[in-house]
């Protein structure tokens, strides 16, 4: 018990600082751009365009979290998942997205949603993430100039760590493959030069 409090913990620690790290940027910019208010040389209007973009992508980052890690994603509807997936990374205007209306259930499309955030994490120069489903399985490929997953990922991934050697750059993994694993299926992953697959089944 003491134990899997001491787990829980460790998560919760690591998401967090997971989630502060990824919105450092936008709300800096929405800072920056209220300090820029008012200078000479500014316009008014340039900064209220900062503001409003950067405030804009918190949002969608938020929203993105919230389904992903909080007790929304338990209840949401999948396409609510596949709509903030897509609304972030066109946005964002370095990955392509083709998530289909596959027929999946809450907790299903709670685990794909996090894989399709960890394929995100492996295309550093953008790329293209699709979804598949087919026998029993769900695959996300993630393609693109580099694609790979960090050593250290693709180990919680494949392996049985202990959380005393997680940090905020693996805390996603671990989650994922253990998501997987508590709704009743597996995660694998194949990794190849320009390609890397999450395979969910």
């Amino acid at each position: 018990m003491v134990q899997d409090i001491a787990l829980e913990m460790t998560l919760i620690e690591l998401i967090s600082s997971r989630i502060c790290h990824d919105l450092v940027g936008p709300v800096g910019a929405v800072n920056a751009g209220a300090e820029l208010m008012g200078e000479d040389g500014v316009a008014d209007d340039e900064a209220l365009a900062l503001m409003r973009k950067s405030g804009l992508e918190a949002a969608r980052r938020l929203q993105l979290f919230r389904l992903a890690f909080g007790r929304a994603g338990n209840s949401v509807d999948t396409e609510s998942m596949r709509i903030a997936a897509r609304q972030t990374y066109d946005a964002e205007g370095k990955v392509s997205l083709d998530w289909p209306n596959l027929p999946f259930d809450a907790a299903h499309g709670r685990v794909v949603l996090n894989m399709v955030m960890l394929a995100r994490e492996a295309l550093p120069f953008g790329g293209m993430i699709t979804v598949a489903h087919d026998s029993g399985s769900t695959t996300v490929l993630a393609e693109g100039k580099r694609a790979a997953l960090r050593p250290e990922v693709m180990t919680v991934l494949e392996k049985d760590v202990s959380a005393d050697v997680l940090d905020p750059r693996t805390v996603h993994g671990f989650f994922v493959r253990n998501l997987a694993y508590r709704t009743g299926g597996a995660l694998s992953v194949l990794q190849q030069e320009g390609n890397i697959a999450l395979i969910y089944g």
